[in-house]
């Protein structure tokens, strides 16, 4: 692939928002399809059903949500290390067992911005096992945790969260439809989908 086309930045580009909005994660499983697009973008993610995708939100305290992507080259290979970072405030025990599950399991994760474009991390067309792409390698996992009660009355109580995919493409703009908050009103599981 050659460059073809230079950037051009708009007056939109300057004003554009950061932060994150909402952060969706779902474990990889048998039988997911990802549709990979022309344009660097992820038209559709379904499961094995062939329809729809079920996700989690993962609610976090405002302006402490972020997502960065590193880029290192190393003997011709460039890989990405795409790691999103989110604080949970007041540790309690439901919070803990839904972080317990997400200590073994291969994820992957929707990002919405402050403008609204969601960019999907731990899915990589460059290297996806083209038989079962949950076995790829560029899934998104648990890197670390840290957090605490503080010791003052106006110490912060809770947990960072931070997750980390190794993939060797850039995180590609999910161009399909989102639901989000679809099985109740108020949602009960905190579930989205996607098709």
């Amino acid at each position: 692939m050659a460059i073809d086309k230079g950037i051009a930045i708009s007056p939109s580009d300057l004003l554009y928002e950061g932060g994150i909005k909402h952060i969706l994660l779902r474990t990889w499983q048998s039988g997911d399809v990802v549709t990979y697009g022309g344009l660097h973008d992820i038209s559709s993610i379904v499961d094995n059903g062939g329809s729809t995708a079920q996700w989690f939100i993962y609610e976090f305290k405002k302006d402490e949500a972020s997502l960065t992507v590193n880029a290192t080259k190393e003997n011709g290979s460039t890989a990405f290390e795409c790691g999103i970072d989110f604080r949970l405030p007041k540790m309690d025990n439901t919070k803990f067992h839904e972080l317990q599950n997400m200590l073994q399991e291969c994820m992957m994760g929707i990002v919405v911005d402050g403008s609204g474009r969601a960019l999907v991390v731990g899915a990589s067309e460059k290297y996806q096992n083209a038989q079962e792409q949950y076995r790829s390698k560029t899934f998104l996992n648990l890197a670390s945790m840290e957090g605490g009660t503080g010791s003052a009355f106006s110490d912060n109580n809770g947990l960072t969260v931070n997750l980390l995919a190794r993939q060797y493409e850039l995180p590609r703009e999910y161009s399909g439809t989102i639901t989000l908050y679809q099985d109740a009103s108020p949602s009960l599981l905190y579930r989205a989908t996607t098709d």
